[in-house]
């Protein structure tokens, strides 16, 4: 969901395949080091891990960079992987995958890479910034399944609210149980949300599972219009905070985050909340205002493990229930 700048990155990586070193591609470091050290002289791990940092760093401005300059950027990266000491298969797929995106003219985030970045940082025990590639599908159901919950939220008496939002948090924890006593069951499952789930979310609790356990909260602890204005925040400010950011971020707030982004969650999330108040009959603009800036810095919070299905509706909540 973000946007951010080329910044700087280890002095002496620079290759000469792009023309361009490090030290003039990212600006004079503070204290240059004594000496560059050469990948062939650390650790597997150490190495590897340098390389996929490296490799995140570069993808994170893939969106913003001059098309040119962020495919030698990739080659370059894609030039550390023989020495990278991960395994020769996971060298292959991330070869492959950094070849495709490299290939296209303007490139930008592939599922391909984002698995095989994944399962690279898995290998090697580290705990790496997560990847998340542009799928319209996953903003598609992410908007359509926040509609559904409004429209039960306003048409819906508290009784089918409250039993369909416990049948639903039930039945998404049921599954993340089953996925991880059944290899079976968790090939079933991950089949299902391929199309729509991030790469990390084969090895951690689903965003849908968080989805639906924020509703099932909101349900239980709100009123149904401040429930409704909740879940319109997530369904659609977070995806045009994705968006903005992506395109338009250019001064970071974080790993993930922009202002541009944040941004233009408060302004889409202001409208989306103002939008489902008047669906009740009232438009108390001071309360979606705040619970729209509660809920970008719910999103701030849900870098890491953290998940923004589940910061972003609950601050957003917390902060209808303060201002009564």
């Amino acid at each position: 969901m973000t946007g951010s700048l080329w910044h700087r990155g280890p002095e002496g990586s620079g290759k000469a395949t792009t023309g361009v070193s490090d030290r003039e591609w990212y600006g004079p470091a503070p204290v240059p080091p004594p000496s560059p050290i050469s990948p062939s002289s650390q650790s597997p791990s150490t190495s590897a891990t340098a390389t996929l940092r490296r490799l995140h760093r570069e993808l994170q401005a893939v969106e913003l960079a001059d098309a040119e300059k962020a495919r030698a950027r990739l080659a370059d990266v894609r030039s550390e992987l023989p020495t990278s000491g991960l395994s020769p298969e996971l060298r292959a797929r991330l070869d492959a995958a950094l070849a495709e995106v490299i290939a296209m003219p303007r490139p930008r985030v592939t599922s391909s890479l984002a698995d095989a970045y994944e399962d690279a940082s898995l290998s090697i025990g580290a705990a790496l910034p997560r990847l998340r590639p542009v799928n319209v599908s996953r903003s598609l159901v992410h908007v359509a399944v926040g509609a559904a919950a409004i429209v039960l939220l306003r048409l819906g008496d508290e009784r089918t609210i409250l039993w369909t939002a416990t049948c639903a948090l039930g039945s998404v924890w049921l599954l993340e149980g089953a996925r991880r006593v059944s290899v079976r069951w968790r090939a079933r499952v991950d089949t299902a949300l391929a199309a729509t789930a991030h790469s990390f979310e084969r090895h951690a609790v689903t965003s849908g599972t968080w989805y639906a356990t924020s509703l099932a909260v909101l349900a239980w602890t709100l009123d149904a219009p401040a429930a409704a204005a909740a879940v319109a925040i997530l369904a659609a400010a977070d995806p045009s905070a994705s968006y903005f950011g992506r395109r338009f971020g250019r001064h970071r707030l974080g790993p993930q985050r922009s202002v541009e982004g944040s941004l233009a969650f408060v302004v889409a999330g202001t409208l989306a909340a103002i939008g489902a108040f008047a669906l009740f009959g009232v438009v108390p603009w001071g309360v979606a205002l705040a619970m729209a800036i509660a809920g970008a810095l719910g999103e701030l919070s849900s870098v890491g493990r953290l998940d923004d299905n589940l910061t972003i509706p609950l601050a957003a909540g917390l902060a209808a229930g303060l201002l009564g």
